[in-house]
């Protein structure tokens, strides 16, 4: 059986990283994985279900292993026994985490997505609610910013190719029927998303060979990527009661390098070179929250 007491000060987190064994690429997956690590980095004890993404002195694996259901449909986990300071401990879980699995005392959901209300109704009445963002939650629901994003400043590059033009297009989330059809008719190139691939080399190359980056996914990292490698991105199908500067303000890190909608390109054109410095103020702004998360829990379990 583990362990996880600790003679310290410290408080003890455990971040429900169970999703991230078979989705390890997703976006939801890498942003626990990176809190994981910027709490070890603070100081605290922090343990996960599988090898950590972003290794730390003070992160541990609660060894878990992930098993078939209803015939290979589904997928269900178990993890080794452990015991615990249930005053010094605090279980973090994404919103697609049922009731509370780690049976802790002190518990925060992380809403990296729109709530599901089958899982909300499994929440605990004092669990600490933060969001990553701005995904919906239930109206009147009392809640702190949590946000934490690996930028790869050093992966994604512009490369100043004299060559760069034309469209490429990314098929990630909510592209609809028609949009298949529009892409090929203006002749736009697919790129492979990195899904299940641990290398995004490519990617830099890829984003550096063309002038516009085209996607029907209106909160995606890959937009930065791309304004990272000098690629403007255009988010095609806005939402239509959402202006383009009420989209930035909701979504800080799409600010420059991307058009909300065709009509939005000016926008896209005259930001691109501070794709780099906005991220920049953003990672500052991420620390913040961290330190304030931790912080809330250090006052609160003293």
């Amino acid at each position: 059986m583990l362990n996880l007491n600790h003679n310290s000060n410290k408080i003890t987190f455990i971040v429900d990283t169970v999703a991230s064994i078979w989705y390890e690429s997703k976006g939801a997956s890498i942003a626990l994985h990176k809190l994981a690590y910027e709490l070890a980095y603070l100081g605290h004890f922090v343990y996960i279900n599988n090898p950590p993404l972003y290794p730390h002195k003070n992160i541990g694996v609660i060894k878990t292993e992930k098993f078939e259901i209803d015939g290979g449909w589904r997928y269900n986990y178990q993890t080794e026994l452990f015991t615990y300071d249930q005053n010094r401990t605090v279980s973090i879980y994404p919103q697609i985490a049922n009731g509370n699995p780690f049976n802790t005392n002190n518990v925060t959901r992380w809403i990296l997505h729109d709530y599901e209300e089958d899982k909300w109704s499994t929440f605990g009445e004092n669990d600490y609610i933060c969001n990553y963002g701005v995904f919906k939650v239930p109206e009147g629901t009392k809640q702190s910013p949590l946000t934490t994003l690996d930028y790869k400043f050093n992966k994604f590059t512009n490369n100043s190719n004299p060559d760069r033009k034309g469209f490429a297009h990314l098929i990630h989330k909510n592209t609809p029927e028609w949009g298949y059809d529009f892409l090929k008719n203006i002749g736009s190139t697919l790129i492979p998303t990195y899904n299940g691939k641990k290398d995004l080399d490519y990617l830099t190359e890829e984003f550096n060979k063309y002038e516009y980056l085209l996607t029907f996914d209106d909160k995606s990292y890959y937009t930065s990527m791309a304004g990272l490698c000098g690629t403007k991105s255009i988010i095609l199908n806005p939402n239509p009661k959402l202006t383009p500067l009420e989209y930035r303000n909701q979504n800080p890190i799409q600010t420059c390098g991307v058009a909300y909608g065709i009509n939005d390109i000016d926008w896209a054109n005259k930001t691109i070179g501070l794709v780099r410095d906005n991220l920049s103020q953003l990672e500052k702004q991420d620390k913040l929250t961290i330190s304030n998360f931790a912080n809330y829990w250090e006052n609160k379990l003293k």
